[in-house]
């Protein structure tokens, strides 16, 4: 039996940018694999794009980087687990990594959190930080590229686009808020 490390890398992705893909690159300088899952429904409230839009965006940026392809894996597990939920009851990273370790059995999975998450202040909030911790770890990416999905959909609203060392004309010309 084959076990891979497998980094699970969720985030609203609205829109995605060059910041996730730099975390991506990060992470498979480390992991034999990466599992990309944009929210369904944000544990915190975050109004995002539709769900449609956003997980196409992230399978284009995945389309973008030839050398993803066979280690980058784009998943809609946070819309399995809504199906299962009731109307608007967030999803958790925690159902989420028990959902993927179910579908997964042989695989080591660890969640990635980018600083702004990896802060105490911020990880106790996340249901069940502690067992995720002891149950499948964390591992922290660093910011090596400052860029923000707000800024980016603020610029689109104003009528300007970012820069494509930003968000790949790809993305932001098909993002819709």
């Amino acid at each position: 039996m084959t076990q891979h490390k497998m980094a699970v890398f969720g985030s609203a992705f609205n829109p995605p940018h060059m910041g996730h893909a730099d975390v991506i690159n990060q992470v498979l300088e480390v992991f034999d694999r990466v599992i990309v899952v944009p929210s369904f429904s944000h544990a915190f409230g975050k109004a995002m794009a539709a769900y449609s839009l956003r997980l196409d965006l992230v399978r284009t940026l995945v389309r973008l980087h030839p050398d993803w392809q066979q280690r980058v894996i784009v998943s809609d597990i946070e819309e399995t687990i809504a199906e299962k939920k009731a109307d608007n009851e967030p999803i958790y990273t925690f159902d989420v990594l028990k959902e993927l370790e179910a579908q997964q059995p042989f695989d080591q999975l660890v969640f990635v959190v980018g600083p702004d998450n990896a802060v105490p202040e911020i990880w106790t909030k996340f249901y069940k930080a502690r067992e995720i911790d002891e149950r499948w770890g964390r591992w922290e990416a660093k910011e090596r590229k400052k860029v923000r999905s707000t800024v980016i959909r603020r610029q689109l609203k104003t009528g300007g686009h970012p820069k494509p060392e930003e968000c790949p004309p790809a993305i932001w010309q098909a993002y819709e808020m």
